[in-house]
Order: C-alpha cells, then structure tokens, then sequence
C-alpha cells in the first residue's frame, strides 16, 4: 500500500494542475449535493471551513447556511492547548489569518462539540469506507472524536483512493461528497 506521505504527495501534485474553471465548477457542484443533503437540510448547527493549499472551498455555503437560518462555526487554534475549537461565525464576524494562515474569527466565541448538529471535513484523501488522509496533525481527528453530529468528507473525485492508510487514531467521516459521488461510510 502507498504510504500517507507518498500519497500526499501525489494528490498534491494534482491539485497544482487543475484548471481554475474546473475548479470553480467543481466546488459549485459539491456545495449543491453537500446542501442536498437531508442531514444539512435538518442542522442548526454547520461546522464548515476556510479553504486552503487548493482545497474545496465551501465559501457560498455561509451565506446560504444564514439565511435558512443555520448558525455556522469554523476551527480555531487554541494556542494554550495547541488544538483546534469551533467558533461560531456571521456575516459580520471580522477575520484574521492564524495558524497555518487560516482565516479565523478575531474574537472567538466558542461553541461545545456536542452543539454541532453536521461538520464539513477537508482532507488530501477519502476511500469509500470514510477513511481520512489529511495534512498530518491530527488535527480534524481530535474534532471527530468529540463530535457527536454527522461528519462529511469534502473532495474532488480524484482525492478518492480504494484504501486509505490508517491508523487506530485516525478517525473517518460518515459520508463523503465529491462533485458525482455521494458516499456513505
């Protein structure tokens, strides 16, 4: 099996070559079929995330998770704990760049775990069991494992392998979405 570093390299690779009118088509087509999604349809609360190093970017989905009426919140570095914890967002929220340049609200207002209802994951890869390739932290697996709402992948179809390498600490998603691909882990 192709190890994670190998494998972040090779989706790497691709992300650099994508063409940026596909890309801007491709993040259309999954922010509709993440939205179409009965779990979406029925949170109060959505977990999203600011883009980074070319992943999906879920922008418009703020705004149209605001005006259902959805509140939304994102990761943010603790510097004490050196983890990540979710912060609501509005419209109005200012931003500032914080760990690994990440967007990330100026005055967090925290929210618990538990009060997420649906969280929007990025990651390098997915396989069709849910199993996560991300960035080599940790970082979203902690998340996971304190999340008691519904998790969703995020990708593009080329981030999807047969098999994923894991490890007992790596945590999966529940559903994975890609532009023509919903699945279920």
């Amino acid at each position: 099996m192709i190890s994670k570093k190998q494998l972040r390299q090779e989706i790497s690779e691709k992300r650099r070559a994508l063409d940026s009118r596909w890309v801007e088509e491709a993040n259309a087509e999954i922010i509709d079929r993440f939205q179409s999604l009965e779990v979406f349809q029925s949170s109060g609360i959505v977990a999203l995330y600011k883009a980074i190093g070319g992943e999906v970017s879920l922008e418009p989905l703020f705004s149209n998770c605001w005006e259902r009426g959805q509140r939304t919140c994102i990761p943010v570095f603790n510097e004490a704990t050196r983890l990540y914890e979710m912060a609501e967002i509005e419209k109005s929220t200012p931003f500032r760049r914080g760990h690994y340049g990440i967007e990330e609200p100026m005055a967090p207002r925290l929210l618990n775990m538990e009060q997420i209802d649906l969280i929007a994951v990025p990651g390098v890869g997915f396989d069709a069991a849910g199993n996560r390739l991300g960035r080599g932290g940790g970082y979203y697996d902690r998340i996971l494992a304190e999340l008691s709402g519904i998790s969703v992948g995020i990708a593009f179809n080329f981030q999807i392998y047969p098999a994923i390498p894991h490890e007992m600490h790596d945590k999966p998603v529940d559903f994975v979405v890609t532009e023509t691909k919903f699945l279920k882990a």
